[in-house]
């Protein structure tokens, strides 16, 4: 045998040839087994911290970066340029890749082709803007700007010297959205192409003020754009005021 019995009081324990009973050996692997359940529980704890913890980071990173974009795409916007202006969307135009460009010739009324210093790289379907002494004008683009012109899709209304400003004209949305798991979501899009700027979001609003700072200023009276985020994650709600051009 593996060890050997004593009689004590009735009771006949088993104990090993070290010394150490059996007895006291099941105790000993109870209380291993419930240090190490709690060992497990702590590191699972632990681990759920960290991950949200990372999340956490993720969703203020995301949404640090989008709200620069945020702040340097409206600050590009102007009374003037503004189309729509509501608590879930507010859409302008602006040029927001800075491709502009002067005429190198005369634009006489009726003509569709723009002689310019570098039409490279805009491409077809943009809006274009062009100034002269006389006023503005904007027009599409009929195909991929070139060089040394830019194709119109219809004819010029007046007649412009050399020298006229011509700049693009996007046309910049941001809305928000609920997605398939019931999330706000502030997008972005511009001209055709929309994507999420910051998901995750309990709520997102937008408002807008006036020079005198009252809220709900109608679109000529816009100066100021403020958007208020509620993130899914965490309890503090972000707010980004910015102004718009003069």
């Amino acid at each position: 045998m593996s060890g050997w019995s004593r009689q004590h009081g009735g009771l006949k324990i088993l104990i090993s040839p070290s010394g150490v009973c059996l007895s006291e050996l099941m105790v000993a692997l109870a209380i291993g087994t419930l240090v190490l359940a709690g060992s497990l529980e702590a590191f699972n704890i632990v681990q759920a911290q960290a991950v949200r913890q990372q999340r956490i980071m993720a969703a203020q990173q995301e949404m640090r970066l989008g709200l620069e974009v945020f702040e340097q795409e409206v600050r590009m916007a102007s009374s003037s340029t503004i189309a729509i202006a509501r608590s879930d969307r507010f859409e302008f135009s602006a040029n927001i890749h800075g491709l502009r460009t002067v005429t190198t010739g005369p634009v006489a009324a009726g003509q569709t082709v723009l002689p310019v210093q570098n039409g490279s790289g805009w491409e077809a379907g943009k809006t274009v803007v062009f100034c002269g002494m006389s006023g503005c004008e904007s027009h599409r683009l009929g195909s991929q700007g070139q060089r040394s012109q830019l194709l119109l899709s219809g004819p010029v209304g007046g007649a412009y010297p050399a020298g006229a400003s011509v700049e693009v004209r996007n046309r910049v949305t941001y809305y928000t959205r609920i997605d398939d798991r019931d999330r706000t979501q502030l997008m972005r899009q511009i001209d055709g192409g929309a994507g999420v700027l910051i998901g995750d979001l309990q709520s997102a609003r937008l408002s807008y003020w006036d020079e005198w700072g009252k809220a709900g200023a109608g679109i000529g009276r816009i100066i100021r754009v403020a958007v208020e985020l509620m993130p899914v994650i965490g309890d503090l709600k972000i707010v980004r005021d910015v102004t718009v051009r003069s």
